[in-house]
């Protein structure tokens, strides 16, 4: 895969986690192992990915035929290889656009729009944007980590979003884009003109309790493995109960269990390898929607984060010790 192709992959997958908050795994080009006629392979680009755990062809068109041709050997792809077939595009024109969605052809079109009916239709666009966010009520990886570090380690009040996005592995746009969904939650506005965005937010006792419902969990899968020594102790952070006796009253518990970004490439190693498994082990692995240690403080996951592991917890005294955690943070 040329380098220009696979830039256009690499976008593809952070436009869907980090702006949209959808998982998206490649697994590698196979541009040479698919058996087509020439016609649909000629040119192309064939990539094997996971996108929300269900397998599918992402596929780089050489040339964009006509809307009509474009859904048509779309499907017939789709036909052979027994899965859906999702176009990424660097542009695509509103004729084009419009086509593919009356015939119900994937795309993706980084940073700009999606289309992946197999997921229910989701549709988002330049624009479309809140409804996107309105309609899942979530805060995208990206948003959380934003107003978790305003929250925990870097006041952002008047700060400008360009300036932000420096301390993020994240572009100015994907800021700017969970910048709109903190907006659209009401715990802050964007203000300024075209030489600057900056953020005014709401006072910070009161955001916590009005973020809360579009606040989730960080933990997208849970694991288990017997030995820590295949994962660099700079990717793992104590969580779970450890980290809750570590933060609160709660006992100290024996357990151990760690946090690890699900998109960091040793990680996606050792779970292709069967290193990690679903069932039991040693150490309980938890892999994480954003890289925790955007957070994490001397090792251990932050306080904010954890709390939001226990989110869906019915035991009323972790609540009630996690509630009085937030209380102190939010009031510091």
């Amino acid at each position: 895969m040329n380098k220009g192709k696979h830039k256009l992959i690499d976008r593809t997958v952070d436009y869907l986690h980090t702006v949209l908050g959808v998982a998206c795994d490649i697994l590698g080009d196979v541009s040479q192992k698919v058996r087509l006629p020439y016609y649909l392979k000629a040119g192309n680009v064939f990539v094997e990915g996971i996108i929300e755990g269900r397998s599918c062809l992402l596929v780089i068109a050489d040339e964009l035929p006509d809307g009509t041709a474009l859904a048509k050997r779309t499907g017939e792809l789709g036909a052979i290889v027994g899965k859906p077939v999702v176009l990424v595009l660097e542009n695509i024109d509103t004729i084009r656009r419009r086509v593919l969605i009356a015939n119900r052809t994937c795309f993706i079109v980084p940073g700009k729009q999606v289309y992946l009916p197999f997921m229910g239709a989701l549709l988002a666009e330049r624009g479309m944007g809140n409804k996107a966010v309105n309609a899942k009520q979530a805060f995208s990886p990206a948003a959380q980590v934003l107003l978790l570090t305003h929250l925990q380690k870097e006041p952002f009040e008047g700060r400008i979003i360009s300036e932000i996005a420096k301390q993020f592995p994240y572009s100015v746009k994907t800021v700017s884009a969970a910048a709109k969904e903190l907006e659209q939650a009401g715990v802050c506005t964007t203000e300024g003109d075209n030489s600057g965005k900056f953020l005014r937010f709401m006072a910070r006792e009161e955001i916590w309790d009005k973020a809360y419902s579009w606040l989730t969990s960080p933990v997208q899968e849970v694991l288990y493995c017997d030995s820590m020594v295949l994962i660099p102790e700079g990717l793992r952070f104590v969580t779970y109960d450890r980290a809750l006796s570590e933060y609160t009253f709660m006992a100290n518990f024996s357990g151990e269990a760690f946090a690890v970004y699900k998109n960091d490439d040793a990680i996606k190693k050792l779970k292709n390898d069967g290193t990690f498994n679903a069932v039991e082990g040693k150490y309980r692995i938890e892999l994480w929607k954003y890289n925790p240690a955007l957070l994490a403080k001397d090792g251990m996951v932050d306080a904010l984060s954890l709390a939001l592991c226990y989110k869906d917890s019915d035991d009323e005294r972790v609540i009630g010790e996690l509630n009085n955690l937030v209380k102190r943070i939010c009031k510091a």
